[in-house]
């Protein structure tokens, strides 16, 4: 796990991973990115994006001195 210091004390950096899923309101069709849609002269408005966070589980009850 990669820490950064702060104030003299090791602070964990979290990774997330995020997915962009792009889809046609009406259709349902998934696209694999920006470019996709475009090309294909779709209205903006016509467009949804759903975008998925996954970060890592975090210890809340950490004791503490």
């Amino acid at each position: 796990m990669t820490t950064v210091k702060v104030n003299g004390k090791d602070i964990p950096v979290l990774q997330a991973e995020v997915k962009t899923i792009i889809k046609h309101k009406e259709t349902g069709k998934i696209y694999k990115d920006e470019e996709e849609w475009k090309k294909a002269n779709i209205s903006p408005g016509d467009i949804r994006r759903d975008v998925i966070v996954r970060v890592p589980r975090l210890d809340l009850f950490a004791k503490t001195k």
